[in-house]
């Protein structure tokens, strides 16, 4: 099927909400700016260059012309300005992911290629290039080095790091599983596929490879929209924010539950069916609370909840 080029799309067209509040709650922990510091100082980022180029195979157009046609596709939908190295990482684990701020690369886990469709594979790299568009590399980063920083810093600092050290896991945590939701809304548009995304999902969560064919796909959607029932009551909202926080890392159903809600709200079609002149000017309505750009008439803004009464 012929897909659009979403021209001039910016990234506030389809973060969520979940993602900015999780953000800004990381961002007033204590210790981040300290540990960012050491970050780049200690040069942990070139560790992550180094190891995911030393050990896994670069796509090119000539090594692996299709997957290196659907990844430019993918980076072209969604207006990614910069062209990633993509590589193939050896992995049983239905996943991409991202590393280095300045000069990202992604890698797209073998199984990956090996099982999903055309379509589902521009759901997961659709899901990395969202990542970069959105400045979510560096916090992946330091969350995935966090328990190793925190023992360097305790020595450096007579200990005081651990004051801080679970908090900032905790936060950093959140943020990342919030993060994956804005990833999905951006591997939905460049697939543009709302079967392709789905299937993706149940995969990840789970379908043995041998079954990948005969599951009937409705019947993860039921369980997805389902799973919106366990946000009612406090008590159901504990018990869900404590498997949140412990569970594994993927949180698949409950991505797919917050995908289809944004699906059923109208703003997945308002950004995939905007005006997609690439002479067109953007839109120039946003939230004056959370500069989020609206694409629909709405009372509530989608990502911070704030009402749109006041808008720039």
């Amino acid at each position: 099927m012929a897909r659009e080029i979403l021209y001039n799309l910016d990234p506030r067209e389809y973060e969520h909400p979940f993602d900015k509040r999780a953000l800004d709650a990381l961002h007033n922990t204590k210790g981040l700016d300290t540990l960012v510091k050491k970050f780049y100082e200690y040069g942990v980022e070139r560790i992550f260059t180094i190891n995911l180029t030393g050990s896994n195979l670069r796509v090119t157009s000539s090594s692996f012309p299709r997957i290196h046609e659907l990844f430019q596709e993918a980076r072209t939908i969604l207006n990614l300005p910069i062209t990633p190295d993509l590589y193939i990482h050896r992995s049983d684990e239905l996943q991409g992911f991202t590393t280095g701020v300045d000069r990202p690369i992604v890698a797209i886990s073998s199984a990956s290629i090996d099982q999903f469709t055309d379509e589902e594979l521009l759901f997961i790299m659709g899901r990395e290039i969202g990542h970069i568009k959105s400045r979510h590399v560096l916090y992946y980063e330091i969350g995935t080095i966090l328990p190793l920083m925190s023992e360097i810093l305790a020595g450096a600092t007579l200990g005081l790091s651990q004051l801080f050290s679970v908090g900032l896991q905790i936060a950093l945590l959140q943020w990342q599983r919030m993060s994956e939701y804005t990833a999905d809304r951006a591997g939905l548009l460049a697939c543009q596929d709302v079967v392709a995304a789905t299937s993706a999902l149940a995969k990840i969560s789970g379908i043995p490879e041998k079954y990948q064919e005969t599951f009937n796909i409705d019947d993860f959607v039921t369980q997805a929209r389902q799973f919106e029932d366990f946000d009612r009551g406090n008590y159901n909202r504990v018990l869900k924010y404590l498997s949140l926080m412990t569970g594994d890392q993927t949180w698949s159903v409950g991505r797919a539950s917050e995908l289809y809600k944004w699906i059923d709200q109208g703003h997945y079609k308002a950004v995939s069916e905007r005006n997609t002149d690439r002479n067109a000017p953007p839109p120039l309505q946003f939230c004056g609370n959370c500069q989020y750009r609206l694409l629909i008439p709405v009372a509530i803004c989608p990502r911070c909840g704030e009402s749109t009464d006041l808008l720039v």
